[in-house]
Parts: C-alpha cells; sequence; structure tokens
C-alpha cells in the first residue's frame, strides 16, 4: 500500500502545484473590451501587449522591473487605460479555492506558481487569497517562467516538495505536459467539478 505525506494510504501525491491566472483568479475578457472601446483602442489589443509582448515577456521572467514593464504598455496603450486595467484584479474562483482549502485541511501541501509580474502579489491581497496557499512564486521574482523547467524545479526545491509526488494544475496545456516532462502528475483546468474529481480519484479529497 502507497502512502503519502499528507497520511492517505490511496494517493502517493502529497503536493498541488497550481496555477493562479484563470484558475484561482478569473479574468474577464470583456474588461479589457469595454476599457478598449473606452480609450478607442484597436479591439483585442489591451491584454496581448500588456501579457504577451517583450516587455510584458521581459517582466514575466523578471528581465525588467514592474515600473519599466508599466511604462513600456503605457507608451503603446495610453496612461488612462492601463491604470484601468491594472485597477481591474479579476474575480476569485471560489469553488477552486474552496478546493484548495480542502486539501490543506486534509494535511495536502498547496503550492502557487504563476507566469506574472508582481503584480500577483496585488492581485492576491485583493482577494484575501495572500494566505491560501504553503508557498507562492512569481515569475518576475524567481526570474523563471513556465514552461521553463527552472521554474518548476525552483517551485519544488523552495517550496518544499517532490516533483514526483506532485500535481500540476494549470489551464494552459503545454505548460502541464512540460511540468509532467519534470515527473509531475498533470491536470489541465477547465472546470472546479473536474479538478474536484482529480483530486478525488488519486485520493487527496474524501
Amino acid at each position: 500500500m502507497i502512502t503519502g505525506v499528507s497520511g492517505n494510504p490511496r494517493s502517493d501525491v502529497d503536493t498541488v502545484l497550481c496555477d493562479v491566472g484563470d484558475v484561482i483568479i478569473r479574468f474577464d475578457p470583456a474588461v479589457a473590451a469595454r476599457i478598449e472601446s473606452r480609450h478607442g483602442l484597436s479591439a483585442g489589443s489591451l491584454l496581448p501587449t500588456a501579457l504577451k509582448s517583450p516587455p510584458a515577456r521581459l517582466a514575466m521572467a523578471g528581465g525588467i522591473d514592474y515600473e519599466s514593464w508599466r511604462q513600456a504598455i503605457a507608451r503603446a496603450l495610453g496612461e488612462a487605460a492601463v491604470t484601468e486595467w491594472l485597477d481591474y484584479h479579476g474575480e476569485a474562483n471560489h469553488e477552486v479555492v474552496e478546493l484548495l482549502k480542502a486539501l490543506k485541511n486534509n494535511n495536502v501541501r498547496v503550492v502557487l506558481l504563476s507566469n506574472a509580474t508582481r503584480r500577483l502579489w496585488a492581485d492576491l491581497a485583493h482577494h484575501g487569497l495572500d494566505g491560501l496557499a504553503d508557498a507562492v512564486f512569481c515569475s518576475a521574482d524567481i526570474r523563471a517562467a513556465k514552461p521553463d523547467p527552472a521554474s518548476y524545479r525552483h517551485a519544488a526545491a523552495h517550496g518544499a516538495f517532490d516533483l514526483r509526488r506532485g500535481l500540476y494544475v494549470d489551464d494552459t496545456a503545454s505548460w502541464v505536459a512540460a511540468g509532467q516532462d519534470l515527473g509531475l502528475r498533470g491536470h489541465v483546468f477547465v472546470t472546479a467539478q473536474g479538478l474536484q474529481e482529480e483530486l478525488t480519484d488519486l485520493g487527496l479529497l474524501p
């Protein structure tokens, strides 16, 4: 019989490594669309500029600081639009939050790993989630962004868990696959119900 550190005899997984954006905190693209409309921006331009542009990728990998990233996207989008967008912290996915709390109550370690600028900390604090996990790793701080293997290894080394005994949850399938290549189990997040079923099948929840 395999017994995890959680004490659950049905599971050899003792840690859940979880993404934040669009898993724990959902960001409604309609909000970005309304900001674009109000500020005369091209439809569909805000999120790619803020999150996928070269300055954004540099910021998420720790190559430039938060203020440099903010200034770069403000030059492209306008100060007013960027200020309004940064004031939006998304909506907490309460079903997922409750699942993670239940895991901790069942002695399963919860670690967060997010590709993000240092805005991540404000998002978590806004929703009262800064104490949700045993450890939180922001790509801008650790200077490695998924799917770089260094990001997963950093989370394991500094989050005190073995990759081979972790379940990685992310809404981006290729990033889940990258974690699986390192020995993690993987779950591509779609719904809280699907995640709950996975956690139950692994014996992490009753």
